[in-house]
């Protein structure tokens, strides 16, 4: 028999969620009690989270447009200008800055994910206690945890996720 549907107050405050985290030797099941979250606050907390990725990933070139500022005024001081325009001091801007390195947008990634999944869960089945640290571990040591954890909400959340 189906549960009727209550609207207003009666929203449940926390649901039971599976998610199997994949790993190298197969997937890892982890019982998680997640918040439930109307899709308004959940919806601002995702944009909240994509706005936070993309201003530190804003500061990783910021901060390398700097240090290659700084070596083309030395260098321009050692040798003759060779840019003559704005664009071209740009360009030769550019050309010096080092790559951003790709273990720092993976320490990102990380510890935004854990951010994010700590603010929509409550507790889980590990020995390890629950905090934005462990859950930053999880979601580096295992890269698919943060996506699994997001389906499972997402899924569970909304009533699609099939029942083994």
């Amino acid at each position: 028999m189906a549960t009727k549907l209550v609207i207003g107050k009666a929203a449940p405050k926390s649901f039971p969620m599976k998610v199997e985290v994949p790993t190298p030797h197969g997937p890892c099941e982890i019982n998680f009690e997640a918040k439930y979250l109307p899709s308004t606050e959940w919806a601002k907390l995702r944009e909240a989270h994509a706005e936070a990725i993309s201003k530190a990933t804003h500061e990783l070139f910021d901060t390398a447009k700097v240090e290659a500022t700084r070596a083309y005024t030395i260098a321009s001081q050692n040798a003759p200008k060779v840019a003559t325009t704005d664009e071209e001091r740009e360009k030769e801007i550019l050309a010096l800055m080092k790559p951003i390195k790709g273990s720092e947008f993976e320490s990102l990634k990380a510890k935004f994910s854990g951010e994010l999944i700590a603010q929509i869960v409550t507790h889980w089945d590990l020995d390890d206690t629950l905090s934005i640290a462990s859950l930053t571990e999880m979601c580096d040591q295992y890269p698919g945890s943060a996506e699994a954890v997001f389906k499972a909400y997402n899924e569970t959340r909304e009533g699609t996720r099939t029942k083994n």
